[in-house]
């Protein structure tokens, strides 16, 4: 241990509670390892805050002693939060408080270590839910939030931050929109000033250490229904979900490719053993005859006569574009696993029990993520599946969803892999590489997971964005592993 680092220690000890700071190597050890990267940075020190004012002396002290910092929250460390070898890491696991539901205003205000499984929990007991991920339950609800717009209803409603609290490497608190003004409560994002909550979306820990965050939330409605629509292609499943979006029947869409929906019935019992679809073997390309290429699910609420015309509506533009309506009873007989999903996804409002590499690929799920136009989305379709499917990786799966009204569309492609497989897992990364230099040259993509190098981007965007991060994090020591700002 450094002779910077020691002090740190002790000082924390001292300040905030021993029982908060680790320094065992079994502690450092364990948090050094990520399931989605192979490299392995050993911390100096793993803390675990309960309070801004613990979060407050670690910076502080940190920022003197020109130590980085990586923050993770939920027990849960991303690729995207690297930690730095002799470092300092903030465990938020033990500030997992819901501050408050305001259900007149529409808004819960939480603590960086509540789950999705006990936001959506509290949520639901008071007719209320949120934006859902496709991410595990065990995940931050703040910490997901945050990453960029996602969610079971980034179809209309693009982002659901609306204030945050956030503390500077020097120890100033910030608070954002309308919470910034004394006495403030934090109902609205925008004020008379510059919006900061964006500063802060998807800037990985490296602009600031955010300790509460107001979420939008919305009433469960009187009904709600999921709509489904076969297709035989890609491209006619997104001119489906382009048209009922533009004509706002849907509040969201997703398009799931038969390989995904397919897996979910891994492990669902069949002669009560465990089994893998021998059909996920297969060419993801050519679905089995009895199985549609895209399944497109449609959720609709409101007031029960809003939603049954919704659904024979969202019936008749399908057949416009040579999609077929499929009951959830007709797809079950087949497939009982998405079935089973979709319903826990969008009729109770949490993630869907998730086991595809329990029992199938044994452990690492790396993706190819962008975002792009409608139109540049069904090409990239066509590239990403033959290619990925050629590195004899299996099942390839893909779901797509819009934005914003069918904005921007998000495409996201993964498999999985074998991790003691390093020959395997070095040719899907090196063709995940190949897909993202095309897919950036040739169809106006933005990056989403791995981000694009920020000095590949416009050269004003990031000489500003450096003077940002110059006057709030002068010493770098906020998330340096990321590698955003190496000068």
């Amino acid at each position: 241990m450094s002779a910077g680092l020691a002090t740190v220690y002790e000082e924390l000890c001292s300040k905030i509670g021993a029982e908060k700071v680790k320094n065992d190597d079994a502690t450092l050890v364990c948090y050094g390892y990520n399931v989605a990267v192979p490299w392995f940075y050993k911390p100096g020190l793993v803390i675990l805050p309960e309070s801004r004012e613990d979060v407050v002396e670690i910076l502080q002290l940190a920022n003197n002693n020109k130590i980085p910092v990586t923050v993770m929250s939920a027990g849960m460390m991303p690729i995207h939060s690297l930690p730095s070898e002799g470092g300092i890491v903030i465990d938020f696991r033990n500030m997992d408080k819901i501050l408050e539901i305001n259900t007149g205003s529409n808004y819960a205000t939480v603590e960086p270590g509540v789950t999705y499984a006990d936001f959506t929990a509290a949520l639901h007991e008071k007719g209320f839910r949120c934006h859902i991920p496709t991410a595990p339950s065990g995940t931050s609800a703040l910490g997901i939030a945050l990453l960029k717009p996602n969610g079971s209803l980034a179809t209309r409603q693009l982002d659901p931050i609306v204030n945050v609290e956030v503390i500077l490497p020097d120890g100033t608190v910030v608070h954002t929109g309308s919470a910034a003004y004394p006495g403030g409560e934090p109902y609205s994002r925008y004020t008379s000033y510059p919006d900061l909550n964006g500063l802060f979306c998807y800037a990985l820990g490296t602009m600031g250490v955010i300790t509460r965050a107001t979420l939008r939330i919305y009433p469960i409605n009187e009904s709600r229904t999921i709509h489904l629509t076969a297709f035989d292609n890609f491209e006619s499943a997104v001119n489906f979900v382009r048209d009922v979006t533009n004509h706002n029947l849907a509040e969201h869409n997703v398009i799931w490719n038969w390989q995904f929906y397919r897996s979910y019935d891994i492990d669902v019992p069949k002669n009560d053993s465990p089994y893998v679809p021998e059909e996920l073997l297969d060419d993801p390309t050519s679905p089995p005859d009895d199985l549609p290429y895209n399944i497109v699910t449609t959720f609709i609420s409101g007031y029960e006569e809003m939603t049954s015309v919704a659904v024979k509506v969202c019936a008749q533009v399908a057949k416009k574009y040579g999609g077929k309506a499929l009951s959830m009873e007709e797809l079950e007989k087949k497939c009982p696993g998405p079935v089973r999903a979709w319903k826990q996804f969008y009729m109770d409002y949490h993630q869907p029990k998730w086991e595809h590499n329990k029992k199938y690929g044994l452990g690492l799920v790396p993706m190819w993520i962008v975002q792009a136009r409608h139109d540049n989305v069904i090409e990239i379709e066509k590239m990403t599946t033959k290619a990925i499917s050629e590195t004899g990786v299996r099942p390839v799966c893909y779901y797509v969803q819009p934005f914003d009204f069918g904005r921007a569309m998000l495409f996201r492609i993964f498999t999985f892999v074998d991790p003691d497989n390093h020959e395997l897992m070095g040719k899907v990364m090196s063709t995940y590489k190949e897909l993202m230099d095309v897919a950036l040259a040739k169809y106006g993509v933005s990056a989403v997971a791995p981000p694009q190098p920020l000095n590949q981007l416009d050269n004003g965007y990031y000489d500003m964005l450096k003077r940002i991060k110059k006057a709030l994090d002068p010493n770098n020591i906020l998330n340096p592993a990321r590698g955003w700002f190496p000068d």
